[in-house]
């Protein structure tokens, strides 16, 4: 079910909870069965076909139009039926996320609350980074990726690269994120919502 939705002028982010089965995913969409093949031929995990039917549906609840999404080399998806589109796809426990934009670059990031990230964290918290709450360290990592989908560079290293600046933690609201992977070191303004069993971030660079 449509679980959160956000648009403004340009724009457009979403969230589907996943508590449908695959068959009852399915039957939301027009043409069910181009969407079963194609998913049955990608992957054989029954949770990888139920999560990446869940993002078609979400996709066509957006549009309110069946549309393929195709994937460049390097991963990134497009929509080869809406050039002026871009988007990008997340997905955690229970949750996929699509952020649409009709200019610029769009990313989209979510990431489940677990205590996982507090063992981890060495791997992509800086020492210049403030990062103390499981919350905090979440959206670290969330913003990091929702940053490395915006770059669509290779070889992206979220310690050297990356690096979100001191903000004060709210439920809702927006930082921003340095990046010294390209040339013009970019200044990204990322806003993120805490939700209780997972945290969203995305950005639009125009």
């Amino acid at each position: 079910m449509l679980y959160f939705d956000k648009q403004e002028e340009g724009w457009r982010i979403a969230i589907w909870h996943v508590t449908e089965t695959i068959e009852e995913l399915l039957a939301l969409l027009p043409d069910e069965e181009a969407v079963r093949k194609e998913a049955e031929s990608r992957f054989r995990s029954p949770s990888r076909i139920l999560e990446w039917t869940a993002v078609r549906v979400l996709l066509y609840d957006m549009l309110d139009r069946q549309v393929p999404i195709l994937y460049h080399e390097n991963g990134a998806p497009y929509l080869p039926e809406y050039e002026h589109l871009d988007i990008s796809i997340s997905h955690t426990r229970g949750f996929v996320a699509v952020a649409l934009a009709e200019k610029g670059e769009i990313g989209i990031d979510v990431e489940q609350k677990s205590a996982k990230v507090e063992r981890v964290r060495h791997r992509f918290v800086r020492e210049d980074e403030v990062a103390e709450t499981q919350d905090q360290l979440l959206l670290h990592w969330s913003a990091k990726e929702t940053a490395f989908k915006i770059l669509n560079r290779s070889k992206v290293d979220f310690l050297k690269h990356l690096r979100v600046l001191p903000f004060d933690m709210a439920d809702e609201g927006s930082f921003v994120l340095q990046e010294y992977k390209t040339n013009d070191e970019e200044q990204l303004t990322v806003h993120y919502k805490v939700f209780p069993d997972f945290v969203l971030t995305y950005s639009i660079q125009s």
